[in-house]
């Protein structure tokens, strides 16, 4: 298998459903890495939360793509090497129709997440495991509004992620966002919303840094399980769903691998990168 570049989900695959990661996975990605094999985390989640929960025991993973694939980062320097963030004026737009309904707002800047003090509880009575919950918010900066943040060109907003406590509010949050030009919400979990600018995605990212290192998507190796995966997946010359994923993004994938519970990604990195 002539895999260049390996782009790994976390959160349903990587991690397992308590948001932890299996000492056989870690030790396979760390072998990976030792043989010289480039594993780039390709996440929902920011740089900062990748980077501090997930791989803090790791100094050598070369790039992350983060932020439904709006950032791509140099995993070493934490240089920002790819940023597309929403136009003037759209994500105050967007801010401003989620604070109508009871939500956990949280948008994605830069290298960080942000949270607002108030609507934290949101995130907590959503349903959502409150490992996931104390998991994602342990790398985030807190504000007590973040309205200033939603102008700013110099790190602009790139992605939001909003957590609904009320199923139906989630419904006529999801229909308001879609009247906004060029905005598609996408739903992760049953309680999220997650908005980027028009069809931005993780291919985005990985496309970004594969031309960079001057890797074609045949020599791309993807892993993923959830519609926020699908356009790497389809995009990718080697696509693995994990055996946990979606009918969807099991139909547009090459390969299976088992569950995120029974180490799938160390399975499909000894199978892909013969380790």
């Amino acid at each position: 298998m002539n895999v260049k570049l390996t782009a790994i989900d976390l959160d349903g695959t990587l991690l397992r459903d308590d948001c932890t990661v299996s000492e056989n996975n870690l030790n396979t990605i760390r072998r990976a890495l030792e043989a010289g094999h480039c594993i780039v985390p390709t996440t929902g989640r920011s740089f900062e939360n990748a980077r501090s929960e997930i791989f803090h025991e790791f100094d050598d993973i070369p790039y992350f793509i983060n932020a439904n694939g709006t950032v791509v980062t140099d995993g070493r320097t934490r240089e920002i090497l790819y940023i597309n963030g929403f136009p003037p004026g759209i994500a105050a737009r967007i801010y401003r129709l989620c604070k109508k309904y009871k939500t956990y707002i949280e948008p994605y800047a830069g290298l960080y997440a942000y949270m607002e003090t108030g609507r934290i509880p949101h995130l907590f009575a959503s349903g959502l495991p409150e490992s996931y919950c104390t998991q994602l918010m342990a790398s985030n900066i807190e504000c007590e509004d973040l309205s200033d943040l939603m102008d700013d060109r110099q790190v602009p907003v790139s992605k939001f992620h909003i957590v609904c406590e009320d199923a139906r509010e989630k419904e006529q949050l999801g229909q308001e966002l879609s009247g906004i030009p060029d905005i598609y919400p996408i739903s992760v979990v049953e309680q999220n919303l997650e908005v980027v600018y028009a069809r931005l995605s993780k291919r985005d990212g990985l496309s970004f840094l594969a031309k960079r290192l001057g890797v074609l998507p045949s020599e791309v190796m993807a892993l993923g399980d959830s519609n926020n995966d699908y356009e790497m997946l389809e995009w990718a010359g080697y696509s693995v769903a994990m055996k946990n994923a979606s009918q969807r993004i099991k139909d547009v994938s090459k390969y299976e691998t088992d569950t995120n519970n029974k180490d799938g990604v160390a399975k499909a990195l000894i199978r892909f990168l013969s380790l």
